[in-house]
């Protein structure tokens, strides 16, 4: 007959495993909607990749190079503008459980900051 010690241990192994197939789950379908969404989206990078593909479309179709090099160049000169003027995301927190950790300023710290190249 097991003890009870043993019976918690077995109930919080089980649990922890139902938890794990759980998060596994919600996993697979954040992949999903994250790679319909990220696709949709419209950054300054794929300005310019569209940019550079109607350029090079033109240049194989000689009948319409003039328009689709002109729209093309239009879609890259916005993205590069884009690239400047979008705000840029929050600097990156050190966290530990959902808490920011903040490490008193000591001298190796400083010395590490000296000579890394975020600035």
């Amino acid at each position: 007959m097991p003890r009870r010690y043993e019976k918690e241990i077995e109930k919080i192994i089980d649990r922890d495993e139902r938890r794990a197939r759980w998060t596994e789950r919600v996993r697979t379908v954040s992949r999903w909607g994250s790679l319909s969404r990220s696709r949709l989206t419209l950054s300054s990078g794929n300005l310019m990749v569209a940019g550079i593909a109607l350029i090079v479309v033109g240049f194989v179709l000689k009948s319409l190079f003039v328009l689709l090099a002109t729209v093309g160049a239009l879609l890259f000169v916005a993205g590069y503008i884009m690239y400047f003027t979008r705000s840029r995301q929050q600097p990156y927190q050190k966290r530990w459980r959902g808490e920011v950790v903040d490490f008193p300023d000591s001298r190796s710290n400083r010395f590490r900051r000296l000579f890394s190249k975020k600035r």
